[in-house]
Order: C-alpha cells, then structure tokens, then sequence
C-alpha cells in the first residue's frame, strides 16, 4: 500500500467488505490491519480513482455505504505524503468494532530486507491472530518471480496461517495482473491451497481481488455465505 492510495475507489470496496463481514460474523473479535506501506511514486496514476458519484454510476462495490464514502473523502484534501492509514481506525470504531493496527506509530515504511521482512512477521503479537479478521495489505498483492518489498511472500503467508487460531480469518489483497483474469484466480488460489490445505475464497471486481482463508470449516461456510450475499448486491462482483 502506498499513501498515495489512501481514499481511492479500492479503499471503498476494501473497508465496506471488511466491515460486512464484521457485521456478519458475530465471533470475531476484532480486525487486525497489518499495513506494508512503501514509499509513494509521482509518477504513478496510481490512486488517482477518487470519483464515488462515477464509481455508484459504474455499479462499484462500497458506493452505498455513505458513512464509509465521507470518512474516505477527506484524504482528497491532503497532500499523498501526509495521508494517515491509521486514520481508518475512527471509522470503524464509530461502529463499534475493535480495530488495531500492527506497527501503526510511525507509519514505517516496508523494505524487502530480508531480515527485516522476517522480523516484521514473528513480531506480530499472538494476541492479533485471534478470533480477528486479520487484513494483509501488500503494494501489489503475492509473491512473484521477482519479488520486492511491494509483494506479500509465500513463505510470510503461511507464517500467518500457521500462528492464527482457528477462530480466524486472514484476508490478502491483491491487484489483478495483465493476464486472464479466470485463469490467474484459479492459478493463485491452488498455490494458496497447496501453502494452507485450505482453498481460499476469493472475491474480484475485475481490478483487485481478496482472499480469505480460514482454518475452522463452519466459519468458512458463514464466510462464503457473506461473500456470495455481497456479490449479489453488486453486479460487478465476481
């Protein structure tokens, strides 16, 4: 993530699903923001989506929720450099649900040294990894090739997965690539498979996905209920 970013159209599907699935899933104790911001880049458009009037014309996931668009709003009024992704937190605690947010003082930006990368992850308190919605939140999305401090790692997931309880949900954004789209799902969600033995739920509108994975098969069934429900709100959803 960048704070470029912060108050796009993608912040507005992000926090409304995330807040929906709070709302539907009464044993979560909480959502876990674990951020790897990175340095922001003037020459990127990136960010630039900042319309809702045009996104709610579009059939854009979130555009109903108006709370969550006027909270969104006022990063238009500051400078890039000067967001705040911590300012989330008054949002969802005007609905009353617990949000903390790992490594929030500060806002440090994320490296791909590995040994910092390594720290970054053991670090997390176990207290964070239960009975939450734990929320990674990558430049980019999951590991490639190549992969720089942008990507979320392999071997960084299945750390989570491994520490969470079964009470949990870990969610992972990513953008979608240039390629197929149905065939690049299908791709990721096998390779996540393999890493947790649990085929994630995923949930796209053509630009980013969201993937969810949980240990506890009742929950999992409730999750997809949710997922299913709040795509059915938005055709553009799949």
């Amino acid at each position: 993530m960048k704070k470029q970013y912060l108050g796009d159209v993608g912040d507005l599907f992000k926090y409304d699903l995330i807040q929906r699935i709070l709302e539907g899933i009464s044993s979560l104790q909480g959502f876990i923001f674990i951020p790897m911001l990175t340095k922001n880049d003037p020459k990127s458009r990136d960010g630039n989506k900042r319309d809702f009037d045009e996104a709610k014309r579009k059939g854009r996931p979130g555009t109903n929720n108006k709370d969550l668009i006027k909270s969104l709003r006022k990063y238009n009024k500051i400078n890039p450099n000067e967001r705040d992704f911590t300012e989330v937190k008054k949002q969802f605690k005007s609905r009353d649900f617990e949000i903390r947010i790992y490594e929030e003082r500060g806002n440090k930006y994320f490296t791909n040294n590995n040994r910092m990368r390594d720290e970054y992850f053991k670090n997390i308190p176990e207290g964070f990894l239960h009975k939450s919605l734990v929320f990674v939140d990558p430049d980019i999305g999951l590991q490639i090739k190549n992969p720089t401090e942008r990507h979320l790692l392999y071997g960084e997931v299945k750390e989570l997965y491994d520490r969470m309880d079964k009470d949990s949900i870990l969610m992972i954004f990513q953008y979608f690539p240039r390629e197929d789209h149905k065939g690049y799902l299908s791709r990721r969600a096998n390779e996540l498979r393999e890493l947790t033995e649990d085929m994630p739920i995923y949930i796209s509108d053509n630009e980013i996905i969201f993937f969810l994975s949980t240990k506890n098969r009742k929950l999992k069934s409730r999750l997809q209920g949710i997922i299913n429900e709040y795509k059915r709100g938005c055709q553009t959803l799949r």
